[in-house]
């Protein structure tokens, strides 16, 4: 079954990494499977006081192999950077952007979901962070991967700062529908059936957009407005209002809610010609624009 959203995946632009790799490493889950990661030094054979976490979208790729990771690096180049791969994937796997792809790992669409993400990536940061004794971490994530940002600094306690973009409203069952907004009548009716169906009924086999039940489930019950709530530390939330994949509106409203809340931790970058890769109707991509805007917003958190 293919669901058509554009949360789904960061699209074209996170793919092909171009940047000196070093090799992945591996920590155990509880279930004995392996968690892959890469720490990439700022200076080879140095380690850099601060540390950056790139989180990708939802896409059945390896980090490896997303483009996007290079210039997002920018936001914090002195830094460490450390990478995560998701449940059941390495860079092994070819990057495409076919969704859904054929060769789509099956531990993946079983396993993944973003609780999931977010207990590997703590996992990880609570290893590297007693390694190399980081003092300063800031995490930086995309459509589903500002999903993902958001619930490690709420729940971890090991982040001092948030950059999450493109990564929609307060529930995600808004996102989807908005994505499928000028979809014919009986589609827009089949996801409603489909979303109210892995919203109440117990785990049934699936793979739709090389997604599972779990993940599905996962992401349906996800409360961003509650978890930003919880989080004290500074968080930079980048909107689009072109977005075809997540809702602009749904976005808005849940930061107007969290200005009516006194959450001044919370700071709202809203650029109206933009979309969910930060591009302009025509194409042409703003990304570097954005990212300096990123950047200055978190040298002024980590001073």
């Amino acid at each position: 079954m293919r669901v058509a959203t554009g949360m789904l995946s960061v699209l074209a632009l996170w793919s092909g990494l171009a940047m000196a790799q070093s090799a992945a490493l591996t920590l155990l889950r509880e279930d004995k499977s392996s968690i892959r990661y890469y720490l990439d030094a700022a200076v080879p054979g140095e380690t850099s006081p601060a540390l950056l976490v790139i989180l990708q979208g939802s896409d059945c790729n390896s980090v490896r192999h997303i483009r996007l990771v290079t210039p997002m690096r920018q936001v914090l180049p002195a830094a460490d950077l450390l990478t995560v791969e998701k449940y059941g994937i390495d860079d092994r796997l070819p990057y495409r952007e076919e969704v859904p792809r054929q060769d789509c790992p099956d531990a993946f669409v079983q396993h993944d979901t973003p609780q999931r993400r977010g207990s590997d990536v703590t996992q990880v940061l609570q290893a590297v962070i007693a390694r190399n004794g980081y003092q300063k971490v800031a995490v930086l994530g995309g459509s589903e991967g500002a999903v993902i940002a958001n619930l490690v600094t709420a729940s971890s306690g090991l982040v001092d700062a948030t950059l999450a973009f493109s990564g929609g409203g307060r529930w995600f069952i808004d996102d989807v529908r908005h994505s499928v907004a000028d979809a014919p009548k009986e589609e827009k009716a089949g996801l409603n059936a489909f979303l109210q169906q892995v919203l109440t009924a117990p785990p049934f086999p699936l793979n739709a957009s090389d997604h599972g039940y779990a993940w599905w489930h996962g992401m349906l019950n996800i409360d961003q407005l509650a978890t930003l709530r919880s989080i004290k530390t500074p968080v930079l939330i980048v909107q689009g209002d072109q977005d075809r994949a997540v809702s602009p509106g749904a976005v808005g409203k849940m930061i107007a809610e969290l200005r009516a809340d006194g959450k001044t931790n919370i700071t709202y970058l809203n650029y109206p010609a933009l979309d969910h890769v930060m591009r302009r109707e025509n194409g042409e991509s703003e990304m570097t624009r954005v990212v300096a805007d990123m950047r200055a917003w978190l040298e002024k958190q980590l001073r």
